[in-house]
């Protein structure tokens, strides 16, 4: 990899920023579907061993920054993988000792370990991850590595138990940095040396050094985000202040004294003074701060710029979340945009009556308790929707989805937002155990939305519909306390499919407001550019090719729905009733695009009242006949449509 270097630049209030020649995004993708791949190879030979291995979820920060540099896979010294999967399972150890000592109840999105299955086995799993750390080390053969890595895990229990000792104490800058590059930073400097002390690089400590550093900064942005609380971090806002925990940032405000109301204390950091906030100033500190982490980085490993790429993106999380707090707290609220755009608890119907026909049809063939909860989340969803699509004037779609999601987290954790809207329904989710990650993931899916992202395949696109479809099925099967494997998979696939009908009835509206979902491989397979798209949009006859290709994209959303129809047998009859509705009037589109000559350009194809009763009589008897042993010997009545569940 090339070298590209930081810049240094000026931000809006004379701060010195940290920017990138190239994206982190671009630069870290790669590396972290190597590291993905390195780590389930070594899982798969610790198993062999009795040992346990990791499912290689979250950011992965420590194995890409072992993998920095990386050009070729042959580049990397034996018992490399073996190494970085010791690092990770320390660090995921170290992850739920944290939340038994926190008593978390989320952990990336979704219920803690201690959360789910108590302190005692929680424990049990975090000391099982350590051992088999441990156990992979060994695998590497390598004393000095293993030295290494015992030294480091030993060094972040240490200076966890000498944060446990301060709780409550104002214990300023030396000792917090002290604490924070132990705690965080001997496993960054572990991973970042990784290669250096397999291959006996005699600048191991150096480079070791340089990765506590790089913990030390994450920790700093760590800190600074739980005092911004729009940003979305997985966790709630001000959890180090709600445990007497001191941080960095509080000396930015010497007034702050444990005990103050979290508003109090929100109030005193982001409020605008003549030399700018508490937080700007903690803005400037973590950013200069991260100019000498990228500068050292660039005098000493040169080559590696994906460290410097990952700090570049810190930086601007950083500034973002300020920023956001800052418009909060001078008085021009993006959450009171949001109140007003949020309708009320009893206006969720008519919100679902007003922007979705045929779902607010099948709603009806829920008992009434239930089309009430499902009407409000799909309240939510829609709003999630509008905030990218239809956005207050004077607002960014990136500013109101990133406080909705930030108060959807608040109040998922159990936090008034004052929205009533909102609290029930993360209320709701949180109680029945429903991960959040459904909701961050559907407002993700909306984020793609902005930038007009085109898709290469199927494969891709599955990945948008997933976000903006499939956890919603998702949502809703698990809001009525469904949580078999298969019927989840099975929810999935519906929610894909029905997507697939939305994008094929709205190519057209879609491409006026410069979105395009068919894929391009498709496209091209059958001789269709986004040039001639763009042709028959204004007028010119439809291209053979074209109705050939939304044909063959009809028949992929028909076989998805196939799959998904034959459980709904399966389901408790209070949800499979309205389900099997839904999704036969939605996939009767089809016949309406068909019977348009495919002519999705240029209109909207619908299904008529009296076509959404047949399709509901349909529906329901269908689901009759999957249920009945003797299924395969029901005659179908006849005047039934055809051609619409076969």
């Amino acid at each position: 990899m090339a070298a590209t270097g930081g810049r240094r630049g000026r931000g809006g209030n004379g701060v010195t920023t940290l920017e990138m020649d190239t994206k982190p995004g671009d630069l870290q993708h790669d590396l972290r579907e190597l590291a993905s791949a390195k780590l389930r190879a070594a899982s798969a030979a610790i198993a062999e061993v009795g040992g346990m291995g990791t499912e290689a979820q979250g950011q992965l920060i420590r194995p890409i920054l072992a993998l920095a540099g990386v050009e070729r896979t042959s580049d990397l010294p034996e018992g490399f993988g073996e190494a970085v999967l010791a690092v990770q399972l320390a660090h995921e150890a170290s992850l739920i000792h944290d939340d038994i000592i926190d008593s978390a109840a989320e952990r990336r999105g979704v219920p803690s370990s201690v959360a789910r299955e108590g302190v005692a086995k929680a424990l049990l799993e975090g000391d099982r991850l350590l051992t088999s750390a441990y156990r992979a080390a060994s695998l590497t053969r390598s004393l000095p590595f293993v030295t290494l890595f015992a030294r480091s895990v030993d060094r972040t229990v240490a200076w966890e138990a000498t944060q446990g000792r301060t709780i409550g104490e104002s214990i300023g800058r030396e000792l917090y940095e002290e604490i924070a590059r132990g705690k965080a930073g001997e496993l960054l400097g572990c991973a970042l040396a990784t290669r250096a002390v397999l291959e006996g690089d005699e600048a191991v400590d150096e480079i070791f050094e340089l990765g506590r550093d790089i913990g030390l900064l994450y920790q700093m942005l760590d800190d600074l985000l739980d005092y911004c609380t729009l940003s979305d971090t997985g966790k709630g806002s001000l959890g180090d202040y709600s445990q007497r925990r001191w941080t960095w940032v509080l000396e930015e405000a010497p007034a702050i004294r444990f005990g103050i109301p979290a508003e109090e204390v929100l109030s005193t950091l982001h409020r605008p003074a003549a030399g700018g906030s508490a937080m700007r100033g903690a803005l400037a500190r973590f950013e200069e701060y991260a100019l000498s982490v990228s500068d050292s980085l660039a005098d000493r490993l040169p080559a590696e710029e994906v460290p410097r790429a990952m700090i570049a993106g810190w930086a601007a999380r950083a500034r973002q979340a300020v920023e956001r707090e800052s418009t909060l707290h001078a008085g021009q609220s993006v959450e009171s945009v949001l109140r007003e755009r949020v309708p009320s608890l009893a206006g969720a119907d008519g919100y679902l009556a007003l922007h979705s026909r045929s779902f607010r049809f099948a709603s009806r063939f829920f008992a009434t308790a239930d089309a009430e909860r499902v009407a409000r989340v799909y309240a939510y969803c829609r709003i999630t929707d509008d905030l990218v699509d239809y956005p207050p004037d004077g607002q960014r779609p990136e500013d109101l989805i990133t406080t909705w999601v930030g108060l959807s987290r608040s109040a998922y954790g159990g936090r008034s937002t004052g929205i009533p809207l909102l609290d029930r329904v993360m209320g709701e989710m949180s109680e029945l155990d429903i991960p959040f990650e459904y909701a961050s993931s559907l407002a993700d899916g909306m984020r793609m939305d902005l930038g007009g992202e085109r898709y290469a395949t199927m494969a891709e696109l599955r990945h948008y519909t997933y976000r903006v479809a499939s956890v919603v099925g998702l949502w809703l099967t698990r809001l009525f306390g469904i949580s078999d494997p298969l019927l989840l998979e099975r929810a999935e696939r519906m929610g894909h499919a029905m997507q697939l009908t939305n994008i094929l009835r709205d190519v057209g509206e879609d491409w006026r407001r410069n979105r395009l979902y068919l894929p391009s491989e498709l496209l091209s397979a059958h001789g269709v550019s986004e040039e001639g798209l763009a042709r028959m949009c204004a007028g010119a006859p439809l291209q053979t090719g074209y109705c050939e290709l939304v044909e063959e994209m009809l028949q992929l959303a028909e076989e998805d729905y196939r799959v998904a129809f034959a459980a709904l047998a399966d389901l408790p009859p209070g949800f499979a009733r309205p389900v099997a509705v839904a999704a036969h009037v939605y996939r009767g589109i089809h016949r309406e695009i068909r019977r348009r000559g495919y002519d999705n350009l240029r209109g909207r194809a619908h299904t008529a009242p009296v076509a959404k009763g047949l399709l509901a009589v349909r529906a329901l008897w269908d689901l009759k006949r999957a249920s009945e042993k003797n299924a395969s010997t029901v005659p179908v009545p006849a005047g039934f449509p055809q051609g619409i569940s076969e």
